[in-house]
């Protein structure tokens, strides 16, 4: 079973117990137990010729694949052979090398393990490859959590988001946890839907996917173990390496069985995160993705573990993490103030949830609900772009156009003794931390420097006003109000003459500008 809890034994390998036992792993990341001791997995890594799922006459076997049981990780030999132990490991797996892809099931999940704990324990274990093309640039689809309570929230989802990236030309999608909302039965009817995306679809472990009342965490994680495989692995697509995590780190629930959670690794994955970055280089560009984000959330379980981990993560300076969770968009400069050893901070992105405030708010003329964020980005989705040498994360507002990018908001009216105390506010959903952003008031006007500002979300705090006024409303109520990591303001100037003005709003960061504008009447 893959572990979040286990505590390992040492482990020692020598190159002549490898070669008493017939073991074929070429190499190995970490450290094994003696191989005569212990229960070993043997299986092959091939080129599927026939796209049967099976190595038979024509299949050619590939040297050099890696291969891990979730802490240890081998490769495999010049035919295509290699031994790991299965012992205290739920799923032996492949870490998918560049321009090879594993086989999809129906719903576009990729194949790329064998369950060891219940089955195949004396057969040799096959994976299929089957050639690609990877590009140096590439475009990855992110969803936030998408975590639908029913069947009737995945129909929100479906018309909200789903509809609108048929046919999308991005290499594959990602849902950065909290993929259902505790009902773990409409796990496949979610996969079903975002299949009609047509791309193959990665799932990470988000606390609201496990039963958090089993007694253990094998069990908790049992029904995602059954639909998407070991919720932590990593894998090669074009230029870039994603490691995907879990950090759930599940805890007794309380005396009154609600259910407890904390962020943390456990030392089997804690192992293989060691060994999989020493496996691929520090100059490799590396995308963590997990649920839980590493600061400003829920707490570690251990603080050990978060030290040892910032101080991992500070030797890869091309590695950047997405995370989900806190429901609202933001970017994150994990720093020295976070004891973050690093010289240069550690980014972030803490990803905008694709249900929004958990579908909550009142419908739209369709009929769903509008899921505003608490920090005032609307419901959607992003786009990482990737290059050789840099990314850049692109944010789409689910049914609008792609420069829909920012909310501007003023008073519709304004009496002219009054502009000085009234401002207009600025909102770029995705912009960079220290974007420059500015405002005009005329077309031929001078721009003026708006400033950072620690307040709620003007748009979002007139919606919660008026749904909150509203008894008895027929739908969920908006979460409680908070300030926005990403709003700008400047007060109004108090020469603006009666009339209608248009008010201009530019952002610049390192990836985009982003625009937007509001008309005031001074009267």
């Amino acid at each position: 079973m893959i572990k979040i809890t286990h505590r390992l034994r040492p482990k020692i390998v020598t190159t002549a117990s490898l070669r008493k036992s017939g073991a074929v792993a070429l190499l190995t990341f970490g450290l094994l137990s003696p191989v005569l001791a212990q229960e070993m997995a043997s299986g092959i890594v091939f080129h599927d010729h026939n796209e049967n799922g099976r190595f038979d006459a024509g299949d050619r076997p590939l040297a050099n694949i890696a291969v891990s049981n979730g802490r240890d990780i081998v490769t495999t030999d010049s035919n295509g052979r290699f031994q790991i132990s299965r012992e205290d490991t739920e799923f032996v797996f492949i870490l998918k090398p560049r321009n090879w892809t594993s086989p999809t099931s129906d719903s576009m999940l990729p194949q790329f393990f064998q369950r060891v704990s219940a089955k195949n324990r004396t057969e040799r274990l096959e994976f299929p490859l089957q050639p690609q093309e990877e590009p140096d640039s590439f475009d990855v689809l992110v969803f936030g959590d998408t975590q639908p309570r029913d069947l009737q929230e995945i129909y929100y989802l479906a018309n909200d988001s789903i509809v609108e990236l048929q046919k999308s030309p991005a290499a594959f999608g990602i849902t950065l946890g909290d993929v259902v909302f505790d009902n773990l039965n409409i796990f496949e009817d979610l996969n079903d839907a975002i299949a009609t995306i047509g791309i193959p679809w990665r799932n990470i472990l988000g606390n609201h996917d496990l039963d958090l009342l089993k007694p253990s965490d094998t069990e908790a994680r049992a029904r995602f173990f059954d639909v998407y495989g070991p919720s932590y692995y990593s894998f090669t697509y074009g230029s870039a390496h994603f490691i995907v995590i879990d950090n759930i780190q599940r805890l007794s629930p309380r005396k009154d069985g609600s259910r407890r959670y904390q962020t943390g690794l456990g030392p089997d994955q804690f192992q293989f995160l060691e060994n999989e970055l020493n496996r691929i280089g520090k100059d490799q560009q590396i995308f963590l993705l997990a649920h839980i984000p590493w600061v400003r959330s829920t707490p570690w379980h251990d603080d050990g573990e978060r030290a040892r981990f910032f101080e991992l993560l500070a030797e890869y300076p091309n590695a950047v993490s997405f995370a989900s969770h806190r429901h609202i968009h933001s970017h994150e400069k994990i720093g020295n103030d976070h004891g973050y050893p690093g010289e240069d901070p550690h980014h972030l992105v803490v990803m905008g949830a694709s249900c929004g405030s958990w579908w909550r708010g009142a419908p739209d003329a369709y009929g769903v609900p509008h899921g505003l964020m608490r920090c005032g980005t609307p419901t959607g989705y992003g786009f990482l772009k990737i290059t050789p040498d840099d990314w850049k994360l692109r944010y789409k507002a689910a049914g609008r156009p792609a420069d829909y990018q920012m909310t501007v908001h003023a008073p519709d009216s304004v009496s002219p003794g009054k502009l000085a105390e009234a401002a207009v506010y600025a909102n770029p959903f995705n912009a960079l931390p220290n974007a420059e952003v500015k405002v005009r008031f005329h077309s031929d006007g001078e721009w003026q420097p708006m400033k950072i500002a620690d307040e709620v979300d003007p748009f979002y705090a007139a919606a919660h006003e008026r749904e909150t006024a509203l008894a008895d409303a027929p739908f969920r109520r908006m979460p409680n109000k908070r300030p926005s990591p990403h709003l700008w303001k400047l007060n109004l100037p108090d020469d603006l003459q009666p009339g209608f003005h248009v008010i201009e709003v530019e952002a610049t960061d390192r990836w985009d500008t982003y625009s937007g504008r509001r008309l005031i009447h001074v009267k």
